[in-house]
This record gives structure tokens, sequence and C-alpha cells, in this order.
């Protein structure tokens, strides 16, 4: 498994070549099994828009995957910016099993966490971002 935590994540090279932006990669080689996490905090009026575009963005992946006997799993979430877990979030932690009081925790912290972030955004909004040199972006 591999996440984007801190740094842009790096696609397993055994899985394929891409530059797609998933949040969490889990694979396995023996079966040949990928499963492509992208999480999306978008507000809650806009989920269903932000899951469809996400399943087609992945979707040429998905194609690619089955010739070369690999078994592609794509799972977009949604964590609304104001405390709502979309429905997806629920049904990928089902497919990952992860369930009862374990999934019903892990969809309060999620979703806290998504809120957290959209508020610093919010705040954060009105500043210049610039470019630091091995830094990334940082504001002014």
């Amino acid at each position: 498994m591999r996440a984007d935590l801190r740094k842009q994540l790096k696609f397993p090279e055994e899985v394929t070549h891409n530059s797609l932006k998933r949040n969490i990669v889990i694979w396995s080689k023996s079966t040949k099994q990928v499963v492509l996490i992208k999480l999306t905090v978008p507000w809650e009026e806009r989920m269903e828009e932000a899951h469809k575009r996400k399943l087609k963005k992945c979707q040429a992946l998905i194609l690619e995957r089955q010739p070369n006997g690999w078994k592609a799993w794509n799972l977009p979430v949604e964590a609304g910016c104001r405390l709502f877990a979309g429905q997806s979030l629920w049904r990928g932690l089902g497919l990952l099993g992860i369930e009862g009081p374990a999934r019903k925790r892990l969809v309060a912290n999620i979703t806290k966490q998504a809120e957290a972030a959209s508020r610093w955004i919010g705040i954060k909004r009105n500043e210049r971002w610039q470019s630091q040199p091995g830094d990334g972006l940082t504001t002014s």
C-alpha cells in the first residue's frame, strides 16, 4: 500500500507507469489486483458530480490494466467539506472489508479531517501562494 502523505504518491511500477494522482494505492503482485482510492472533498451539493468525474478520469487505467492480467478497482470516495460522508465512502470502506463500528469511527474521522482541511483552505484563500525550491508551495 502507498499513500500520498506529505508528498505525491509514486505509483507502483509493477502495476503501471502513469501520472494519475490517487491518494491511496493498494496492490498485490501475487493476485495481480490493484485498488485505486481518490478522496475528494466537494460541497455536498456537488458530490454526485465529483464522483462521476473521478470515476471517468481513472477509467482509462482500469481498461489498460485488464489485458495485462491485473484486475483494477477504482474507488473514488467523497467526504463533504461540512462533515457529510458520501455513500461512496461508506461503500468503498465496505468493499475493503471495513465494517461495523470500525467503519463508523473511520468515516467520522475522515469527515472531521475533511472539514478541518476545508476550514484551513477557507482561511488561507486570500493569501498569495509562492513556490519555494524544494519546499513545495508556501504562503506569503
